[in-house]
């Protein structure tokens, strides 16, 4: 299989820009309108590109079995899976220091945000950004700090030469070729595909950015993208994705949205994602 044919959710180039806006989840009617119709583009297999990594495309397959049995047992993944994140991040990066607080478990209608600022697990619907992502978008920008973040959780922001957060994204269920992941290229992506949004009340309340907001680009569609996506993914891999570099975010990260794949197989995708704050 060298590639199928998706369909993404973009913003019209217009729509870029210099100025960031806000965009609140917690209004009763959150301001809407930024996304125009799906846009089909070509996503390839990435697994037979050997050109692909986290230093040059911004990601990066990974075989790492966890010791977790049960992902929905937050108080597991909490104790087990964060460590193990964070002991891979380190070998990945070379990290003196890694922090992860937060983690999301994406259903077909819904999310359960767990960890956060209480240590909980708490379901959240589609009004408040769960289920799956289809609009391409990047999780950090190069406005995005780190002290309100590590503050709710008593830490402060190392010294650092480099600082890089990953999102650590695996299958829960036994596929997830029914709405697969679709990465693109972050060496094909530009300034000018770009608009900076600041999101707030993503999730559950009880995660971390839920009421700080967290910075993030939606993306414009451009024929320069090169997408990509791993079939057949089992939950013993887990797909890294660099979210933040601070050499630049843009030309080193990559933005990402899931697709309903054209010929699905296996039941319906349930995944974990977690983010890695990672200190060199």
């Amino acid at each position: 299989m060298n590639a199928v044919s998706a369909q993404l959710q973009f913003i019209a180039a217009d729509q870029t820009g210099d100025a960031p806006y806000d965009y609140d989840l917690r209004l009763p009617a959150a301001p809407g309108g930024q996304h125009v119709p799906k846009v089909e583009v070509q996503v390839r297999d990435a697994r037979a590109h050997k050109d692909l990594g986290l230093k040059t495309s911004g990601f990066e397959l990974v075989h790492a079995p966890s010791a977790v049995v049960d992902f929905y047992e937050h108080e597991s993944v909490m104790a087990t899976y964060y460590e193990e994140s964070k002991a891979l991040a380190k070998k990945l990066t070379g990290a003196h220091t890694a922090f992860t607080f937060d983690h999301i478990i994406r259903e077909p209608d819904g999310q359960l945000s767990a960890g956060g600022t209480d240590g909980s697990q708490r379901r959240s619907g589609s009004k408040a950004g769960g289920g799956y992502i289809n609009s391409v978008h990047m999780d950090y920008t190069d406005n995005t700090t780190w002290d309100r973040y590590l503050s709710l959780h008593g830490e402060v922001v190392p010294q650092a030469e480099h600082v890089y957060a990953l999102n650590f994204w695996r299958p829960i269920s036994d596929t997830v070729d029914d709405h697969p992941l679709a990465v693109c290229d972050a060496r094909t992506v530009s300034q000018a595909d770009l608009q900076e949004v600041n999101v707030f009340g993503y999730g559950a309340s009880n995660y971390s950015w839920y009421d700080i907001g967290i910075e993030t680009f939606s993306v414009a569609a451009s024929d320069r993208h090169c997408w990509y996506y791993y079939p057949g993914m089992t939950p013993d891999e887990v797909l890294i994705i660099k979210s933040y570099d601070s050499a630049g975010v843009v030309g080193t990260t990559c933005p990402h949205g899931s697709f309903a794949h054209p010929d699905p197989q296996g039941i319906a995708r349930r995944s974990i994602e977690l983010r890695v704050l990672c200190f060199c």
